[in-house]
């Protein structure tokens, strides 16, 4: 699976995270092992430091938990279905939609889109993307979704990919990244008009 256009960013870290990613695969299966956690704490320990760069932008980062998202998940995706990509929660605030819970999804679906899976963003799209969708998809196959959780210094992410059919999370993906400028100017609670009743 590769990008059409893959970034700088891409280029630089795709030989060292390749070969994270075989030598752990190939010792597990010389050892017969075919554990779902320890593949994953694997890679969640091997991506740390990407998410933790300063000097990687916010895209590339949610570019880069998307590739992993879809590592985890197999074969168990197809590029058939329908995965509807939704914003996003705050853990602290569910109610309160933000920019933040859009853009991270959004991304993460643009990331998916452009490795041929079929991805519905109109919930999460920017309003120039906003009319290439009619809408949501009445039955999604997949569902990507997931919440945040703002700390003092950082934020730690939670990606999931559901099979709505079955009511099982095939893909977790879970990283922090620093609390900066950017990520705390999305993070404002978007504003909500409440109409009250005149007396």
């Amino acid at each position: 699976m590769r990008a059409q256009n893959p970034s700088t960013f891409e280029r630089s870290k795709k030989p060292l995270l390749a070969l994270v990613l075989s030598v752990s695969l190939i010792n597990l299966t010389a050892c017969g092992v075919s554990n779902f956690q320890i593949v994953t704490s694997g890679i969640a320990a091997a991506t740390q430091g990407i998410f933790s760069d300063p000097k990687v932008n916010l895209r590339e980062k949610n570019y880069a938990a998307a590739d992993y998202l879809l590592q985890q998940s197999g074969n168990y995706l197809n590029r058939t279905g329908v995965i509807e990509a939704k914003p996003l929660s705050e853990s602290d605030n569910p109610a309160a939609p933000s920019a933040l819970g859009r853009k991270i999804s959004d991304d993460v679906g643009m990331r998916l889109s452009e490795l041929g899976y079929n991805v519905n963003r109109v919930e999460v799209a920017t309003p120039v993307d906003k009319g290439l969708y009619g809408g949501p998809e009445a039955y999604p196959e997949f569902l990507l979704t997931g919440s945040y959780l703002k700390k003092k210094e950082k934020i730690e992410v939670y990606l999931r990919l559901i099979d709505t059919k079955e009511q099982k999370i095939i893909s977790a993906f879970d990283y922090s990244m620093p609390y900066d400028s950017e990520i705390r100017r999305l993070s404002d609670a978007d504003t909500q008009i409440f109409r009250t009743q005149p007396k």
